[in-house]
């Protein structure tokens, strides 16, 4: 069964034992997104801990890809349980194969003022229109776009030319890129379930960013990527349904591997979240 709403894909239904059953939505190349394991094994994890312990980090390992057509289950393993803070081993499993394991730490933060690291942003700011490039590169990354943001349930606005039409327009791009992305679908204001979402769009164009520099792009026929880890330090809750500010680098590429981060930032200019992934980026030369 195919879930068409995010509120519904990382809400995971429990199945008693600490076991949840998660469904998803068809993405390229045919797999299951990442970040929506990421998302829905943060909300499974929280649904066993106390309401006051929200998560603040994620240390994930990608096993194998995810068939879309096939429910995911979690199954949550209590590591440790404190008065203030908590730790969950998940597994995430497709019959008998594992598709991601994950270790969670979950926390009782006080409120405190966080500090602004970068100016504050409006989603007017993020007006890329492509004038930049011939109106058959805009049709395309237009295109893309739209496609892109049904299936992930996404909507993404670029700051400057995006990284994969700049791959497209001239051979090759600087490893990052800045944009911004909110839920297509509303979500309800559940901290947990916002968590979730952090970590869901927390994977979004990370390891594409390796790309550019080699001169390809994601769907290329040349190109095998998978994400390997994702790492994801959770600083604050955001609000439901905002734009956030995703600013992706990579950072290290070699022996087919790449090194990724990201961080992502509320309309006021605070950092929420940060993450470090580490992927599969190979490249056939020769066809």
């Amino acid at each position: 069964m195919i879930v068409d709403n995010l509120a519904d894909i990382l809400d995971p239904e429990p199945l008693g034992g600490n076991v949840f059953r998660a469904r998803s939505r068809p993405t390229l190349p045919g797999g299951v997104f990442g970040g929506q394991m990421l998302g829905q094994a943060v909300v499974s994890a929280g649904r066993t801990v106390s309401a006051e312990q929200l998560p603040h980090s994620l240390h994930a390992y990608f096993e194998r890809p995810g068939d879309w057509a096939r429910p995911i289950d979690y199954t949550v393993h209590i590591e440790r349980d404190g008065r203030s803070s908590a730790r969950r081993r998940v597994v995430a499993t497709q019959g008998e194969d594992r598709v991601l394991t994950a270790e969670m730490s979950f926390h009782a933060a006080r409120d405190g003022a966080l500090e602004k690291v970068r100016p504050p942003f409006e989603a007017a700011q993020a007006s890329w229109d492509g004038r930049a490039s011939d109106a058959d590169m805009v049709e395309t990354i237009e295109a893309w776009l739209r496609k892109l943001g049904q299936m992930l349930r996404l909507e993404v606005r670029f700051f400057d030319e995006p990284m994969r039409a700049r791959t497209l327009r001239t051979g090759s791009a600087p490893g990052e890129q800045r944009f911004l992305v909110r839920p297509l679908d509303r979500l309800p204001d559940d901290a947990l379930i916002c968590c979730g979402a952090l970590a869901y769009v927390s994977d979004m164009f990370l390891l594409a960013s390796s790309l550019g520099p080699k001169g390809v792009v994601m769907g290329d026929p040349r190109v095998r990527a998978a994400s390997l880890d994702h790492a994801l330090w959770f600083h604050t809750v955001p609000a439901a349904g905002e734009w956030l500010l995703h600013e992706t680098t990579a950072l290290w590429g070699a022996a087919d591997r790449a090194l990724c981060s990201g961080r992502l930032y509320d309309p006021a200019g605070h950092v929420i979240a940060q993450s470090t992934q580490e992927g599969l980026v190979r490249v056939a030369h020769d066809r």
